[in-house]
């Protein structure tokens, strides 16, 4: 069953800004199938994918690559601060900035 969440999130440029991002900070190992079907993805060809390769986008990529939430404030991550969050343990732009604020 192909989860609708991920489906509706490949209709958001944010979205697909991000997943860009993960293959341009290498994030998504090349020459693998989570790669092309990323590709697919920012291409717009997510309606083409089969079952089995929503899983693997879904299980490789996205759950991989994605915090749901900011450690300290609680609040969603936005997807361009996304890359971002993965990189600093998981806080969102602006407390990632209160805590370089008080180092």
């Amino acid at each position: 069953m192909i989860d609708e969440y991920w489906v509706e999130c490949c209709n958001d440029q944010d979205f697909l800004d991000f997943l860009q991002e993960l293959l341009d900070y290498d994030m998504v190992e090349k020459c693998t199938p989570a790669y092309g079907i990323t590709k697919m993805i920012i291409d717009g060809r997510y309606n083409e994918l089969s079952s089995t390769q929503w899983n693997v986008f879904v299980n490789h990529v996205a759950k991989e690559n994605y915090v749901e939430e900011c450690k300290r404030c609680h609040n969603s991550i936005p997807w361009c601060e996304m890359v971002a969050a993965l990189d600093n343990g998981g806080y969102c732009g602006y407390c990632n900035h209160l805590i370089e604020k008080d180092d």
